[in-house]
């Protein structure tokens, strides 16, 4: 009877732990078919392209994530999450198996620390004020944030205050003998209210130091997003301002610039209708290392129709218009761009049409 009521004692208790521990795999499978414009061929001129692209709403993505409740308040928590190539089957953020994020930590009564490959802050606090909520294919994800909008080595605090989220990060350079070198940080707040919201944040990120000195990329952007109630369905518009300064000497850099946009989401039953506009002001442009430009200031806009076939399942068409640069405004992006625009033309248009599955 006791190593009866034992096994059964133990068996709860158990369970019980069991309960107290979640361990989810997530993901999302998006492809497509797209028709792009204006690419530069290998004989010097212009081409349309088509090509199947993995994607489109959002980046096709594999992942564990999960918690522990340690009690009191507080608890562990952890993520590695994988970018997945559907069209060819492979890993990509440079063939990193958890390229996207891989970090662990605790979370507290007075919030979170997490340590590992991470995004910055200028990225989570923009994540809810970006008109399609960084659609791999056609928003200006990386031109916006910067590619360095995951950071390795980084160490995170995210703290809830109410209605105010706060965010900092710092990414060590482990560069011997400087601190600074190679380094990144930033900080950001988001504040909600009634149906809107603002956010506000900045972002650093430090070259390798050489002599006394190092180069230093900031960003600070500002943005906002409200919802209205209109016959149909709610829209939401939203707006946000970026400025970013770069002191590198590399060639295609892009030193001074104010970048803008404007974007509104309108949702009628099963289907959302996305418009959204781009510009950058480019104050400064580094064709080389040794010279600066005042090019033709880019712009794209963008228009997207999704509808759900169901909770997890949804077809898409995504189009987008850029003047003055590629897609993407991929000019700018250098080793990051997927469009390369013809010689002698000012303007490419792409359009998509394709599926997403999340999990």
């Amino acid at each position: 009877m006791k190593r009866w009521m034992g096994a059964v004692c133990g068996a709860a208790l158990a369970g019980a732990v069991q309960a107290q521990t979640s361990v989810t795999l997530y993901g999302v499978a998006d492809v497509n078919v797209e028709y792009s414009t204006h690419h530069a061929v290998g004989n010097g001129g212009s081409g349309s392209r088509f090509a199947e692209q993995s994607g489109g709403l959002a980046g096709s993505r594999f992942g564990l994530r999960g918690t522990e409740d340690l009690g009191g308040g507080w608890r562990s928590v952890f993520a590695l999450e994988s970018a997945i190539a559907m069209d060819t089957g492979t890993l990509q953020q440079g063939g990193r198996l958890w390229g996207r994020q891989a970090f662990v930590g605790l979370g507290t009564p007075y919030g979170q620390i997490t340590m590992g490959r991470q995004y910055t802050s200028l990225f989570d606090v923009n994540a809810s004020f970006s008109p399609t909520a960084y659609a791999t294919q056609y928003e200006p994800v990386v031109f916006m944030l910067g590619t360095s909008l995951r950071e390795d080595n980084m160490i995170k605090y995210t703290g809830n205050f109410g209605p105010a989220t706060f965010e900092t990060h710092w990414a060590f350079g482990e560069q011997p003998g400087s601190m600074a070198g190679s380094s990144a940080w930033g900080a950001g707040a988001v504040y909600r209210f009634g149906r809107g919201g603002v956010s506000l944040a900045y972002d650093q990120v430090d070259g390798v130091r050489t002599a006394a000195t190092y180069p230093k990329a900031q960003k600070v952007g500002v943005s906002g997003r409200y919802a209205f109630d209109i016959p149909g369905g709610p829209l939401i518009v939203f707006a946000g301002y970026r400025f970013g300064k770069n002191d590198n000497t590399a060639a295609r850099t892009v030193a001074l610039d104010n970048f803008w946009w404007l974007g509104a989401v309108y949702r009628r039953g099963q289907a959302s209708f996305t418009l959204a506009y781009y510009y950058d002001d480019l104050r400064k442009y580094r064709p080389t290392a040794s010279a600066s430009a005042n090019p033709d200031n880019p712009q794209q806009w963008l228009f997207v129709i999704d509808y759900d076939l169901s909770k997890r399942t949804d077809i898409y068409l995504s189009t987008a218009f850029a003047r003055n640069t590629a897609l993407n405004f991929d000019t700018y992006n250098g080793p990051a761009a997927s469009y390369v625009k013809a010689e002698g033309k000012s303007t490419q248009f792409g359009a998509a049409l394709g599926i997403r599955h999340r999990f």
